[in-house]
């Protein structure tokens, strides 16, 4: 199998900034504006933003009660990015009420003015994941009642405590965080409570893959508080599901793959075990389910070299969210482990075409797998193009100084012959406008987002 390379940002406020100011100019807008606006979710939206938006509606109807605990969208700064991926620097203010008229749909609005009011238990739950969803941590904060805290010392409300801690990320290193869920979890809050913080742990520490006291403490308070809790039904077998997805993170990081399979086999057949009915919110806490389930799939074959059975589970991320740019970044690596290259590339333009900071990866990956066959010109032109959408990936300046020579081949009679001019003027060209947009960035707007970042990583105080 063929080992790509990792891409990975800079996650300090500063890189984000740089983002911010680089999406501002680089011509790649997201194609759903769920998180910019809550307009209505389309063929090109992601699973995680039909959920947002289906929450919203929820809310402002007055049915929080039925709405599951997800899992979290995969950035905090979603709007942020997506305003900027629009050129719109007016939306990514800090407060809800200054957002862009002409963005802002109805249910924008209702939410603004519904969260407001007085809420139940049910309804502050919903309104603190939403906002966060939004990207407004402090709005989030001040619905759950949540002001100036000792991490240390503060303890987890029975009916909020994953609301509380999902701000508190927002604001706490991840290290004082962690220690507050792994207390909840073994106080004596309610099971289904102690269950979902120990299982916060065993998720975060995953994320990292190195094993660790707090993911094996996590693993083994999350069983112990599963054991006390019904596991029949469609919500009950849903969440076993979930425990053996997240425990299976234990056996993997010691390389034991047998049973990691084990365990991802067992979660696959709770899922598979049940049908999610009519309701919505159901047929979405499904499918939420199963899409991270696959993630974890296609990840885990693909880390110990199985592409053809990693490339089978992608099938299930295309049906399950196609607007989604991991679907085509996890189906794009499949392909290219098995070396079908051009079907990869393929995936890789998919993703590019959702556009948005996601659109970065897929380039610099296509740019890549292009490189590897020889097309050089298309190559350089892609990590341009990660380059002017994300300029904090160190990978893709590497990939960038990799085609500053033109290639020499060897010809017969010991002469050579440059095979690199075409792709140098493309580069040349390419790189004149980054650096024009660089220059434009650097007195357009550069100070408008240096204060939003800062408001959104400030504590809360």
């Amino acid at each position: 199998m063929t080992a790509l390379p990792r891409y990975r940002t800079d996650p300090s406020p500063r890189a984000l900034a740089t983002r911010l100011r680089a999406l501002l100019t680089a011509g790649v807008p997201l194609a759903c504006g769920v998180y910019a606006g809550l307009s209505a979710p389309g063929p090109s939206s992601p699973l995680h933003a039909k959920i947002t938006h289906a929450m919203a509606r929820a809310f402002v109807t007055g049915v929080s009660a039925g709405v599951p605990r997800f899992a979290p969208p995969p950035s905090a700064h979603l709007r942020l990015l997506t305003a900027a991926s629009w050129g719109r620097l007016d939306g990514v203010g800090a407060d809800m009420t200054t957002f862009p008229v002409d963005l802002a749909s109805e249910l924008w609005w209702r939410v603004h003015e519904r969260a407001l009011g007085s809420l139940r238990t049910a309804e502050r739950r919903v309104a603190c994941d939403l906002l966060l969803r939004l990207g407004y941590p402090q709005r989030a904060a001040a619905v759950i009642g949540l002001s100036v805290i000792d991490a240390r010392r503060h303890v987890l409300s029975p009916d909020l405590a994953m609301e509380q801690l999902a701000v508190l990320r927002c604001h706490l290193p991840a290290s004082a965080v962690e220690a507050m869920a792994l207390r909840g979890a073994r106080s004596g809050l309610p099971a289904e409570t102690r269950r979902d913080l120990a299982l916060f742990v065993v998720f975060r520490n995953a994320a990292r893959g190195a094993d660790s006291t707090s993911l094996q403490a996590g693993a083994a308070l999350a069983v112990k508080a599963s054991s006390e809790l019904p596991h029949t039904g469609f919500a009950g077998t849903l969440q076993r599901a979930r425990l053996h997805r997240a425990i299976a993170a234990v056996p993997f990081v010691r390389r034991d793959i047998g049973e990691t399979h084990r365990l991802l086999g067992r979660a696959l057949e709770c899922l598979t075990s049940i049908a999610p009915g009519q309701a919505e919110m159901d047929q979405l806490a499904w499918a939420d389910e199963a899409f991270a389930l696959h993630c974890v799939l296609v990840q885990t074959h693909l880390a110990v070299g199985l592409g053809q059975r990693a490339l089978d589970h992608t099938d299930e991320l295309v049906g399950l969210s196609p607007g989604d740019d991991r679907t085509w970044a996890l189906r794009g690596d499949a392909l290219a482990a098995c070396g079908r290259w051009d079907d990869a590339i393929e995936a890789y333009s998919r993703g590019v075409a959702l556009g948005g900071w996601g659109a970065a990866r897929a380039s610099y990956l296509r740019g890549f797998v292009l490189d590897r066959l020889g097309r050089v010109a298309e190559a350089a032109e892609d990590y341009v193009l990660s380059h002017r959408i994300d300029p904090t990936a160190s990978v893709v300046s590497a990939g960038i100084g990799g085609h500053q020579q033109p290639q020499v081949r060897a010809e017969p009679g010991g002469r050579g012959r440059a095979v690199g001019e075409r792709r140098d003027q493309v580069r040349r060209r390419a790189q004149a406008r980054a650096v024009q947009v660089r220059a434009g960035l650097a007195h357009a707007g550069e100070q408008a987002v240096r204060e939003v970042v800062q408001a959104s990583v400030r504590g809360i105080g």
